[in-house]
């Protein structure tokens, strides 16, 4: 029998600024890449709009969209930091999928800033199957200079 996955942490990036071939490096199907100029390029000849950077209001309004989210769907959130172009939360959703989940969250989270497009169409998952590995994510997403305080939630695999 499959174990039931505790929490997933999302890392999500806003449109354009984590491009195939980026300099930083890059993940293609769960595989980190190292930057390649050409593809970079190639990459943003492609873009349709400007790159997406958030506000410190538009960081407030999507972090309050993310707790709203989750309260809505009743999953629950045990981490978040938002950044000026990239956001990371650990969830515990449930027996939701994590597609579903993120699908779902970002939306809620894109609604209130009325700007269109503002996430790439990807995102990163890592699921934490055991205590530990929620500890660890919490922990990373903890050391982000956006991690915002929580208040008190259940703690990971407290649901059905």
């Amino acid at each position: 029998m499959p174990r039931r996955v505790l929490a997933t942490m999302i890392t999500t990036t806003s449109y354009g600024t984590w491009l195939p071939g980026d300099l930083r490096g890059y993940v293609e199907d769960g595989v980190i890449l190292p930057g390649s100029p050409h593809l970079l390029d190639h990459s943003e000849s492609l873009l349709v709009g400007d790159p997406v950077f958030f506000t410190p209001r538009e960081q407030d309004q999507l972090f309050e969209a993310l707790v709203a989210g989750c309260h809505e769907f009743t999953y629950h959130l045990l981490a978040a930091s938002i950044e000026s172009w990239h956001a990371h939360w650990l969830v515990d959703h449930g027996f939701d999928p994590v597609e579903v989940m993120v699908g779902r969250l970002k939306t809620r989270m894109r609604q209130p800033l009325h700007r269109g497009r503002i996430w790439t169409s990807g995102y990163d998952h890592r699921l934490c199957l055991t205590k530990s590995q929620v500890q660890v994510r919490l922990d990373y997403v903890h050391r982000h200079a956006g991690h915002r305080p929580l208040s008190a939630q259940p703690p990971a695999g407290g649901r059905g």
